[in-house]
């Protein structure tokens, strides 16, 4: 059994708001076990190592690798398609069954169960898309994707869930009633939705063990994930401009990002870049965020493994979840507590959690 580790949250608490977080991780930097293996054995470990996005991860170190021994291969396609796939499957447990768990609303189990396993055949080549698209915008969405894409402002969204109800809708509905999902405004940092070759760019130099376990871009940690995909989308700007609400900014870029895949408009999930000989990197767009690998060979070996995930962005010490919470003014503990759950479901680490309110002393 691997340990892959867990995150502890500190919230440091004075009684009226949070002044720091300490954030610890136990995470394995589970790349440093790929030094000095095959290509072949990578292949074979990689989905071993990671339970949560494991179709994102094996398809990382498989294009990394035919972008370092500069092969073409025709599963590409299919890798694509996978990753699509789990997305869809990450987001809607997200937004069927974790989010109304949270907020007190009915969980989505039985349209979950089917569309959870008509992704799955959707993943294996077995029906199209298609079969999925047509059932989410009759139940989910009430109308075409397209329209529902066309959406641009806050004021049309809050009339949409008015007027549809469903099982995505409440969920969106709910968190923008609550308080608790209001942060103190503070900017919110997103990482460019970055392909291979610009991952490189941004990253060369950098890729040792430091800086995977702790990555920055421009001397800040960046938040990723479906927000960062989006981040031009008006719909989006409008609502964290007028709600205040970063959870909700989330939740909503989740959905934008499942009626995307569902009506083949998102862009690109997957690419690879070989800037040397031997040099390969892939950049994935997994459900929590960007997720890269790199690899250097070294004839039939491994010389060097990283792979950057979004967990790591996004709760670095001073990542989007000690954004969230350093400076919020909370007088009940119970509260501030419910207050990070739900910031941290809005960023969904891939691995386990606690979260600890500490007493301040000063």
């Amino acid at each position: 059994m691997v340990d892959v580790g867990k995150l502890t949250l500190g919230v440091v608490w004075d009684g009226e708001s949070v002044p720091a977080t300490d954030i610890r991780s136990t995470r394995p930097m589970a790349a440093q076990i790929l030094k000095d293996k095959t290509p072949t054995q990578v292949l074979q470990i990689v989905p071993l190592l990671f339970s949560v996005c494991g179709r994102a991860q094996g398809a990382a170190a498989s294009a990394a690798m035919l972008a370092a021994m500069r092969e073409q291969s025709p599963a590409v396609a299919s890798m694509e398609q996978s990753i699509v796939c789990e997305a869809l499957q990450e987001h809607l447990w997200r937004v069927m069954l974790d989010w109304p768990d949270l907020l007190g609303l009915p969980q989505e189990d039985k349209q979950f169960a089917g569309w959870y396993a008509m992704l799955r055949k959707i993943g294996a080549g077995e029906i199209g898309m298609e079969a999925f698209r047509q059932e989410f915008e009759r139940d989910a969405l009430g109308m075409p994707v397209t329209d529902w894409l066309a959406l641009d402002s806050y004021a049309a969204l809050q009339a949409w869930w008015r007027k549809q109800g469903g099982a995505l809708a409440r969920p969106l509905a709910k968190l923008d009633e609550l308080a608790q999902s209001r942060c103190n405004r503070n900017a919110a940092v997103l990482l460019p939705a970055w392909s291979a070759a610009e991952a490189q760019q941004a990253c060369a130099g950098k890729w040792t063990t430091a800086f995977a376990a702790r990555p920055e871009w421009q001397g800040v940690a960046a938040e990723t994930g479906a927000w960062s995909y989006y981040a031009d989308s008006p719909l989006l700007q409008d609502v964290w401009r007028q709600s205040g609400s970063k959870a909700l900014t989330r939740l909503l870029a989740r959905m934008l990002d499942v009626a995307a895949m569902a009506g083949g408009m998102a862009e690109p999930r997957l690419s690879m870049t070989s800037p040397v000989a031997d040099e390969g990197i892939a950049a994935v767009r997994s459900a929590r965020g960007l997720l890269l690998h790199r690899v250097l060979l070294d004839g039939d070996k491994v010389a060097d493994y990283s792979i950057i995930a979004p967990t790591e962005w996004n709760f670095h010490p001073a990542g989007a979840f000690a954004q969230d919470l350093c400076g919020l003014s909370e007088h009940y503990g119970g509260l501030l507590e419910y207050r990070a759950q739900i910031e941290v479901l809005s960023l969904d680490p891939c691995v386990g959690y606690e979260i600890e309110i500490r007493n301040s002393d000063a």
